[in-house]
């Protein structure tokens, strides 16, 4: 007789267990960093977050003169870039239903992009 109230407490709780996993809708991707760095300094730092919608890239170490840019690919979609120059930041347009699946944080040097490898999975 123990046996059974143990095993139908066991039950009871993994029931509950999975009910409360069905009905907590789906995982959420996690949150990405792509950071470029020389010398000392961090130059470029792309950040994709939340649902991975979107992609920031900002320009943190302004007085090189440099520009940054983040490289970037959605689920449909070919290769775009978004840049930021003189310490502003940058943001794509949120498009949940077209998340960013790859992406890399540049720096920009005389029209070309140095870029952190490899690119960065969301996950998405």
């Amino acid at each position: 007789m123990t046996r059974y109230r143990k095993t139908g407490r066991a039950l009871t709780a993994g029931a509950a267990l999975l009910s409360a996993l069905a009905l907590s809708g789906p995982a959420q991707a996690a949150d990405r960093t792509s950071l470029v760095a020389y010398g000392a300094h961090t130059r470029a730092k792309a950040v994709s977050y939340g649902a991975n919608g979107a992609v920031r890239v900002c320009d943190l170490y302004y007085p090189d003169g440099y520009g940054v840019a983040v490289r970037y690919y959605r689920k449909v979609g070919n290769l775009q870039t978004l840049t930021a120059y003189n310490g502003t930041c940058s943001v794509t347009t949120d498009i949940q239903s077209n998340p960013i699946i790859l992406f890399t944080a540049c720096v920009v040097i005389d029209s070309v992009d140095y870029c952190a490898s490899p690119y960065q999975d969301t996950g998405r």
